[in-house]
């Protein structure tokens, strides 16, 4: 085999300025990297420990395998939308290892408006899904969102790459095969609620875990009625569970 004989010369100045250049640019990326991974305002994060909950790197580095590697998807996600307030589009994915398989974890970031989806948090979402699809790599979903961020909802269902489309590639991935487990850390409301609906597992954390598409203050407004987050929508979620699998909705049975 013949030898490729590199012309590069590593001593000259020219090669010396690139190689300043390319490291500067590599030690602000790893900067922003930090930034939008570890920096919280304090209130979100007292808020969160107040209601027992660990941050979402907390959740992830406990779901993984000891010490196995994790590829981070689209870190600096919306970092300069929103006026810098979203960042990593308030959304963790990437793939990991769980129980020595490798796994695609997606994960709402509570810290961040209670893991409310913006625009771009779902551009982020769909393309996690569609890595997934196009991978046959089972999901996790660790969900814990406030649902639409209300003042640009009407960004997030335009067209067919938008909010619409995570639930169709989750369909899709139960079409092909493809296991999801989702894990219910905390409300989910609106279009998180159909995420933790459409996987083929759910598990829910009691007293802490909810799956409605409106909260107590829209149920009161709508109808009057006066609920908890908690215990009777749980028990509503769960009667419909359970008249799917007996084939009459909303059965007690």
């Amino acid at each position: 085999m013949r030898r490729i004989k590199s012309n590069v010369d590593t001593q000259s100045a020219e090669f010396r300025a690139y190689e300043r250049h390319n490291r500067a640019l590599m030690a602000e990326l790893q900067e922003r990297q930090q930034k939008a991974r570890f920096e919280r305002p304090e209130r979100d994060i007292a808020r969160l420990r107040k209601q027992k909950k660990l941050l979402v790197r907390e959740r992830i580095d406990l779901l993984l395998d000891p010490g196995t590697p994790f590829l981070e998807l689209s870190t600096l996600a919306a970092n300069m939308a929103y006026d810098g307030t979203v960042p990593s589009a308030g959304l963790v994915s990437g793939v990991g290892i769980v129980s020595g398989r490798e796994v695609l974890v997606m994960a709402s970031d509570s810290s961040i408006n209670g893991g409310a989806w913006y625009p771009l948090t779902v551009k982020k979402m769909v393309r996690t899904l569609d890595v997934a699809i196009e991978n046959r790599i089972p999901m996790v979903h660790l969900v814990d969102a406030a649902g639409a961020f209300l003042p640009l909802q009407s960004g997030l269902f335009p067209d067919r790459y938008m909010a619409g489309r995570i639930f169709r590639n989750q369909c899709v991935l139960s079409a092909i095969g493809v296991k999801q487990v989702a894990l219910v850390l905390g409300h989910s409301t609106a279009g998180g609620a159909y995420v933790p609906t459409l996987c083929d597992y759910s598990i829910m954390v009691r007293r802490t875990g909810g799956v409605f598409l409106g909260g107590p203050p829209l149920v009161k407004a709508a109808t009057g009625e006066e609920v908890t987050a908690g215990t009777q929508f749980n028990q509503r979620y769960c009667r419909l569970c359970r008249g799917f699998r007996t084939g009459r909705p909303g059965s007690r049975a």
